[in-house]
């Protein structure tokens, strides 16, 4: 599969500029895995619209940019905060919010694990603030043996997030590209 070297540079870019830009909100997420790693992940959770080429792009939601054990990044195709509801996950943007779990530090990754199903669920959104869970169904790697590319995980969890200052959003754009 030529997406997961991609997919593995994207996820980190998107982590190391969402720590690096960091955050003095109160927002946090706690999940599960199970699968392929059993790991605890927690830490802080931030959503915004990343910059597009021609007007807003993505509205990305990132769980854990600085955690140590892993993070989350879910992005809708399109800009507008998405409202409370029950979204499916995809591959395909087309098809529904695309995920992406990366497991261990920011600064040393230790597998890229993509959507392949499951849903998010809103539960609140307004202005400045998401509250909801998530299941997410993934197939991935682990950095140690990235030839095997067909690794399960599941992660469950939960969150309350805060948007993120505009200095984020522009780090988040200029560290996609």
């Amino acid at each position: 599969m030529h997406t997961k070297p991609m997919l593995y540079v994207l996820g980190t870019c998107l982590l190391a500029a969402t720590a690096a830009a960091g955050t003095a909100s109160p927002s946090w997420f706690e999940a599960r895995t199970s699968g392929a790693k059993a790991l605890a992940l927690h830490g802080s959770a931030e959503f915004g619209v990343v910059d597009g080429d021609v007007g807003p792009g993505a509205f990305v939601l990132t769980l854990g940019a600085d955690s140590q054990t892993g993070a989350v990044v879910f992005t809708w195709p399109s800009g507008p905060r998405p409202e409370p509801g029950v979204y499916p996950l995809a591959i395909d943007p087309a098809s529904g919010v695309q995920a992406l779990v990366v497991t261990g530090p920011p600064t040393a990754p230790t597998g890229a694990f993509r959507a392949r199903g499951g849903t998010i669920t809103l539960t609140r959104s307004r202005d400045g603030f998401l509250e909801g869970r998530f299941e997410i169904h993934a197939t991935g790697f682990e950095a140690a043996d990235p030839v095997d590319e067909d690794r399960q995980l599941v992660v469950r969890g939960e969150f309350t997030a805060a948007a993120a200052s505009s200095h984020q959003t522009r780090t988040l754009s200029a560290g996609g590209r």
